[in-house]
């Protein structure tokens, strides 16, 4: 992963979790787990995202990429960084 602070900060931005996005959210993705699998669904730093649903019993989070549906694991999608 690349650390968040590599990128430049001219403007004050939220930063968190695609987890925490609430339905129908969007972000940018800043952060992502270094796994060729998730490049290949969309899942790369500088696209944005949109948290169609997700589970609270720890299910699986899906999201909007390029107008595909993705669904990633719980603990996956907290370790993707966003910034709305």
């Amino acid at each position: 992963m690349k650390p968040i602070d590599t990128y430049p900060r001219t403007q004050s931005y939220d930063i968190e979790c695609i987890h925490s996005l609430s339905r129908g959210e969007e972000g940018i993705i800043l952060e992502v787990p270094d796994m060729s699998l998730l490049a290949s669904l969309g899942l790369r730093l500088g696209k944005r995202v949109r948290l169609i649903s997700k589970s609270f019993a720890g299910g699986p989070v899906v999201l909007s990429v390029d107008d595909r549906s993705i669904a990633v694991d719980r603990e996956l999608a907290e370790q993707i960084t966003i910034r709305k």
